[in-house]
């Protein structure tokens, strides 16, 4: 490592540190770092709960591990080129710094985010490990071990040919679905795989190949299965020692980062490209328009509304409506979240009908609350479409200075542009709850609830992320850079979390006070009403924040 490079490094992580404390000083990001601390804090206090422990059975490690390594090699694959800064690549690339100094230097602030995230482990898990520091050191070493792969895929994805890449591509795909349902198989005894398949007569069209059900019944998976599902947590795991496993995750990490060095393709021209195709998007996302526009095959125009209720401020609905129409992409994504998310959750409730078929007895409460508890689960859906559903403000960043000319209230054109993303995550939960129906019974208060309270829920969710792009984008009107960081996403996340705490702590609090017939339903009825109330106070939020984009507007 170049002890320059060391030196700019850490001034540049000194600058940004303190970019981010003097950015405290504002009301909003020192809220939003408030309600992160806050919601990090609750967390640690609950660290002894036995659902932690739950998440370091050698399952759920093996998972993981599967997850971080699958996702690590596919995002650097799909990057084609190594991620810089634009000021970086102006500087590093026309000094006379070697290729493995500039690699090493990209891989800093991962090393960082490595320890960080070993460190956030040790301080939630420590209770429920019999070698906590060997295993968040592990953890570390695999987390570098991960971007060492990240960046050498990378490295490769840029000196390859398109055609080539795009057929690599799809079959890594391939490999991740067989390797994710052998893994949920083994470990969990769930089946993706159609029964069909897996029959006499199926594996005739494969003959002589050997087939996912022989892979699945061979001895050695078999063996490693049962190991893996009686064992109860990690630290009952006493075939290894820690010493063994430390030295095998630091080979590992060595190993990998020699393999990366030693790398002779040329990075200068493929990350420029991908630097230059990143610094695009980022600028786009951040002025609302559209990642890529169709130059060779532009859409024919709409067609006019008829209906009345597309006239006036509902023009802006059917805009976005055929801006969403439009968006294949995005709507193909939000579907297929939405399969995965309600296939995990249908093979859960058809997990449990076939342990009871075998003779397996629960009462009929706790079989309704398990269905109850599946449906609220769906209102965690909204959070996996808000980046692909954003037929909001968030693409109209562009325009939001001519929609202030329009003769309309600010509060009924922020009610119009949350409209369309708010239907299309109830669609999707709507399909979600008509899938659990065909396995599970709801009653008609259950119904009357999700029907209640999901719309909430996506209000909620659409409110917060509407609320931190209009606030960047007032800025970015006002003549303040603002680029989207990692924290400030993290705070977003947190925001949507705790938006609902007020809603849960007064529910809650009303369950516990209250000791009679209907002290559950009154319960409910105090959660919709504090959300709805929340909900509303966001919408004015919204439109303070709206109007305050025009001021900022005129005074530059």
């Amino acid at each position: 490592m170049n002890r320059a490079l060391g030196y700019l490094w850490l001034a540049l992580l000194k600058r940004r540190a303190l970019h981010f404390l003097r950015g405290l000083r504002r009301p909003t990001t020192l809220l939003g770092f408030a309600a992160l601390a806050f919601f990090l804090s609750w967390m640690f206090c609950l660290r002894r709960e036995e659902v932690f422990g739950q998440l370091v059975r050698p399952a759920s490690l093996v998972g993981g591990a599967m997850l971080m390594l699958g996702g690590s090699l596919f995002k650097g694959f799909l990057q084609r080129g190594l991620v810089f800064e634009p000021a970086d690549v102006d500087f590093l690339f026309t000094s006379p710094f070697t290729q493995r100094q500039i690699v090493f230097y990209r891989l800093l602030p991962g090393y960082l985010f490595a320890v960080g995230q070993g460190l956030v482990f040790f301080a939630f898990f420590v209770s429920h490990l019999k070698t906590p520091i060997q295993t968040s050191v592990c953890l570390m070493l695999f987390q570098i071990v991960c971007f060492h792969l990240a960046a050498g895929a990378a490295i490769f994805a840029g000196s390859i040919s398109e055609p080539l890449h795009h057929r690599i591509r799809w079959m890594m795909l391939g490999v991740y679905f067989v390797v994710a349902a052998l893994y949920l198989r083994t470990a969990w005894d769930l089946k993706l795989i159609p029964a069909f398949v897996s029959s006499p007569l199926s594996q005739v069209f494969f003959y002589p190949a050997v087939t996912l059900s022989d892979i699945g019944a061979a001895p050695s998976i078999s063996e490693w299965t049962l190991r893996l599902v009686k064992s109860s947590s990690f630290s009952t795991n006493h075939v290894l020692q820690p010493a063994f496993y430390l030295s095998v995750f630091a080979a590992g990490a060595m190993a990998s980062l020699w393999l990366l060095l030693r790398f002779r393709g040329s990075i200068f021209e493929t990350a420029v490209a991908t630097t230059t195709r990143m610094a695009e998007k980022r600028l786009r996302l951040q002025e609302g328009r559209r990642i890529t526009i169709a130059v060779d095959n532009p859409s024919r125009s709409a067609a006019l509304p008829k209906a009345s209720l597309f006239h006036g401020v509902g023009a802006i609905v059917w805009k976005n409506l055929v801006v969403a129409s439009r968006s294949k992409r995005e709507l193909v994504l939000g579907l297929v979240f939405t399969l995965i998310y309600t296939g995990f959750l249908f093979a859960l409730r058809w997990l449990l009908h076939h342990q009871m078929a075998l003779g397996g007895e629960l009462p009929a409460r706790e079989v309704r609350d398990f269905d109850r508890a599946l449906a609220g689960l769906l209102c965690f859906l909204p959070f996996l479409l808000q980046r692909a559903l954003s037929f909001d403000f968030r693409r109209d960043g562009q325009h939001l200075v001519g929609f202030r000319t329009l003769p309309v209230s600010s509060f009924a054109l922020v009610l119009a542009e949350l409209a369309v993303p708010i239907g299309l995550c109830l669609a999707f939960q709507a399909f979600g709850i008509l899938v659990l129906m065909a396995c599970a019974r709801y009653e008609w208060s259950m119904l009357l609830l999700v029907l209640l309270g999901f719309p909430a829920v996506a209000l909620a969710l659409n409110g917060v992320w509407n609320l931190h792009y209009l606030l960047a984008a007032s800025k970015r009107a006002g003549g303040k850079i603002e680029s989207t960081s990692p924290v400030g996403i993290l705070i977003v996340v947190a925001l949507s979390f705790l938006v609902f705490f007020p809603a849960g702590w007064a529910a809650l609090q009303v369950g516990r006070n209250l000791n009679w017939r209907f002290s559950e339903l009154l319960a409910i009825a105090v959660w919709l009403a504090v959300q709805y109330l929340v909900d509303f106070l966001l919408l004015l939020a919204l439109t303070k924040f709206f109007q305050r984009f025009e001021v900022s507007r005129d005074a530059c």
